[in-house]
């Protein structure tokens, strides 16, 4: 069974080859081909897998299996030699992100006795999943800084397969997943890893490891993380983001939490006094609608079409409905016409069945308790309707009149 030549464990660095096609298939309506040898990396290890181009067709995916390395490509490659080209940007990337893992995770283990049971190289960060439910800001902040420590130092960092012999004597951080063809990955001086992916030449190349989350997960942490480029990119937006807000405010970016906190003390401020005012205006428009209401018997009707918000209609038959006698037919208009009907708790007027029958009438729906109902009805006309029928049924069931 023939098997494809893994050049990326050899030199990760190594951006154009030239193979040949040993194998051909369809995956999910795409051709793939398999090479004979391929610098292109499969989706493996929590490592997305690389793309670029065979012989100018682009690679969308690469997987491998049986010992072959598969590329699901866009087209058909007529000629058997192909020459391929790795998306460059995208794989340092991957390798900054996944070297500087392997020394996060490790300062985590030695600074907060913290395993990695999980590691995720997203799109647009990456993540690793400790064994730890909580940890402290000092302590993640602790393991950020010895990470750092490790970038600086630009240790060297190697890749290598190890026998048995050899395995025995190697401080692994954790187990290998696999018995044979054990690839280890060595920080010098500071970190073993059982890893097939591709890394850095030494640690100075991550750049940089910024921890931008943490998340508890049951009984794990979750830390998310970006390194090298994409913790550059993330300082150029917050930069512009910090910029844009010192700006609005008129202040240096130093000054921005400040004028935040003014900004929301006044907020606060005023949206007190604006409820304050709110609820002041709903009383008075209560004592206006009851001293204007129409006598019926010992019942006293208040009929309103209200051109203002639902909730603050509401609030005002809530008050309204505290006086003795009341009965209280509201319509709210708008896009979507509503009735609120209710009544004080000595009248004895069903409110959910007026409303239903009015409703009904005017082309709607809706019901209630016997002291507080609501529903709708499709137009402004029909909202006058409603109104309308309900209060000529309680004229009538009080005073015989309509």
């Amino acid at each position: 069974m023939p098997k494809t030549e893994c050049l990326y464990y050899g030199n990760p660095y190594l951006r154009r080859f030239t193979g040949r096609i040993i194998a051909r298939q369809v995956s999910d309506g795409k051709p793939a081909v398999a090479l004979d040898r391929t610098a292109f990396y499969p989706t493996g290890g929590g490592q997305p897998c690389d793309t670029g181009a065979l012989s100018g067709v682009p690679v969308l995916d690469v997987v491998a299996a049986d010992g072959l390395i598969w590329h699901v490509v866009t087209g058909d490659i007529p000629d058997d030699e192909v020459e391929g080209e790795i998306a460059w940007v995208r794989r340092f990337d991957h390798m900054q992100q996944h070297t500087g893992q392997h020394v996060l995770s490790q300062a985590f283990a030695r600074v907060c006795d913290a395993e990695t049971v999980a590691f995720h190289l997203g799109a647009s960060s990456s993540t690793i999943d400790l064994d730890r439910a909580a940890l402290g800001a000092e302590l993640i902040e602790a393991a950020e800084a010895a990470a750092n420590a490790v970038v600086d130092a630009a240790l060297p960092v190697t890749a290598a397969f190890v026998g048995e012999t050899q395995l025995s004597q190697i401080p692994l951080r954790k187990p290998p997943k696999v018995t044979e063809d054990i690839r280890v990955v060595q920080v010098e001086g500071f970190d073993w890893s059982a890893c097939g992916g591709t890394h850095v030449a030494n640690t100075a190349q991550i750049g940089l490891v910024k921890i931008v989350a943490t998340e508890r997960r049951g009984a794990e942490l979750r830390v998310s993380f970006l390194c090298g480029g994409r913790a550059r990119a993330d300082y150029a937006r917050l930069q512009l983001l910090v910029g844009g807000l010192a700006s609005r405010f008129s202040v240096g970016q130093d000054d921005v939490p400040a004028a935040v906190d003014r900004l929301a003390n006044e907020h606060r401020a005023a949206r007190k006094d604006l409820a304050d005012l709110e609820a002041q205006w709903m009383e008075s428009t209560a004592a206006l609608l009851w001293a204007a209401a129409e006598t019926c018997g010992t019942w006293r009707i208040v009929a309103w079409i209200a051109g203002h918000p639902l909730e603050r209609a509401k609030r005002v038959a809530q008050l309204l409905r505290a006086y003795s006698g009341a009965v209280v037919l509201v319509g709210v208009s708008g896009d979507r016409p509503q009735l609120i009907f209710t009544r004080a708790d000595d009248v004895d007027l069903d409110a959910g069945v007026l409303l239903r029958e009015a409703a009904t009438a005017a082309g709607g729906r809706g019901g209630g308790r016997s002291d507080w109902a609501q529903g709708g009805v499709p137009t402004p006309d029909a909202l006058g309707l409603a109104l309308s029928s309900a209060l000529a049924k309680t004229r009538a069931a009080k005073c015989g009149t309509i």
